[in-house]
C-alpha cells in the first residue's frame, strides 16, 4: 500500500499496452450483461487472442475454436449471471463454489494449463471478483516463480489462493478501495487511466507497475 501510487504511475509511464488489447479488454467488460451473450464472448475470445494467448505457427500458446469455447459456457449461464454478482466484501463459500464450477467448466485453451486462459476468460465476465492472472507479473510478483502444477484441482487451489490471500484482503483495504474506485471512476468518465476497469484490474495494474 506504501508504494500504491508508485506503482500505478509505473504502469502507466510504461505505455507497453494499447490498441487491441485495450479495445477488446474494455468492450468484453462492457457488454458482460447485455443482451448479445455471443457478441460478448467474441469479444473476450478476442481480448484473449489480443493479449498473447493464441500464436500462429507450431510454436506457442493455442486456443481451441470458438464454438468449442462457446459450448462450453453454455451449462454455466447462470453461475456466470451469479458470480457478475459477487464481491471481495462479502465473499462467502457459496460464491467460492459459484467460482469453482465456471472455472472447472470453462474450456479456451488447448494445453493441460488452464489457470492463465481460463482466469482471463472469468475476469472478463465477473471483473469485480475475479483478477487476469499470468505467469510473467502475478505468479513471479506473489509466488516468486513462474511454474504452474497441471491438473485442474491443484489449478483450482491455485487461483482460489490467490485471489483469496491476496486480492480479497488489498480490494477490502478501505483507503486502497476508496482510492481505487477513484482512479476506476475517472476511467469510466474517460478522463484517464483507461486500463482501471475495476478495482480486481487496479490491483492487476499496480502488480505490473512493481514490475516495470
Amino acid at each position: 500500500m506504501e508504494h500504491a501510487e508508485a506503482f500505478h504511475d509505473a504502469f502507466y509511464r510504461a505505455e507497453t499496452f494499447g490498441g487491441p488489447s485495450l479495445y477488446f479488454h474494455r468492450r468484453a467488460i462492457e457488454t458482460r450483461r447485455g443482451p448479445d451473450i455471443v457478441r460478448h464472448l467474441e469479444y473476450v475470445y478476442a481480448a484473449l487472442t489480443s493479449w498473447g494467448m493464441h500464436r500462429m505457427g507450431e510454436r506457442g500458446s493455442k486456443m481451441l475454436d470458438f464454438g468449442t469455447f462457446c459450448r462450453s459456457l453454455e451449462p454455466l449461464k447462470s453461475d456466470i449471471a451469479e458470480a457478475q454478482q459477487l464481491v471481495p466484501q462479502t465473499m462467502s463459500s457459496r460464491g467460492w463454489d459459484v467460482l469453482e464450477r465456471i472455472f472447472r467448466g470453462v474450456s479456451v485453451m488447448e494445453s493441460e494449463t488452464r489457470l492463465v486462459g481460463n482466469s482471463k476468460v472469468m475476469h472478463h465476465m465477473m471483473p469485480n471478483i475475479v483478477p487476469p492472472i499470468d505467469r510473467e507479473y502475478t505468479l513471479r510478483y506473489l509466488r516468486g516463480n513462474k511454474n504452474i502444477r497441471n491438473g485442474i484441482d491443484e489449478e483450482w487451489d491455485l487461483m482460489k489462493g490467490i485471489i483469496s490471500d491476496f486480492f480479497i484482503p488489498v480490494a477490502c483495504i478501505a483507503e486502497f478501495d476508496s482510492k481505487a474506485r477513484t482512479w476506476v471512476a475517472r476511467q469510466a468518465a474517460g478522463l484517464d487511466y483507461p486500463w482501471d476497469t475495476s478495482v480486481m484490474k487496479v490491483i492487476d495494474n499496480l502488480i505490473i507497475g512493481a514490475g516495470q
